[in-house]
């Protein structure tokens, strides 16, 4: 029951992208966040932004806690300033029928 935390994005201060992720390892630690994707991202359907995260996590509340909490909402101020893009969480495939019905999606 795996849910993933996705963000693409363009770096537009590269002199900060090291500093986000120093930061962003002791929070990934606190939560269990698991990077499975770190990587620059060549698109080959359509168009995507030059680089990609992928966070995984136990399930799909222990990746909204995450995303919603105070040390990541830190993160994301320091993003939002070096970088251009979105983030999106992601139910596995086990919990999408659970969090439809929840009406997360409406």
């Amino acid at each position: 029951m795996a849910s993933y935390i996705v963000f693409n994005y363009n770096i537009t201060d590269r002199s900060k992208i090291e500093e986000l992720t120093k930061l962003s390892l002791p929070i990934n630690s606190q939560y269990s966040a698991e990077v499975i994707v770190g990587s620059p991202v060549k698109a080959v359907e359509g168009t995507a932004m030059t680089h990609m995260v992928i966070l995984k996590f136990k399930n799909f509340d222990a990746a909204e806690a995450y995303y919603y909490s105070p040390e990541h909402t830190e993160l994301t101020r320091l993003r939002n300033q070096i970088t251009e893009g979105w983030a999106a969480i992601v139910p596995g495939d086990s919990e999408t029928q659970k969090i439809i019905d929840s009406g997360y999606f409406d």
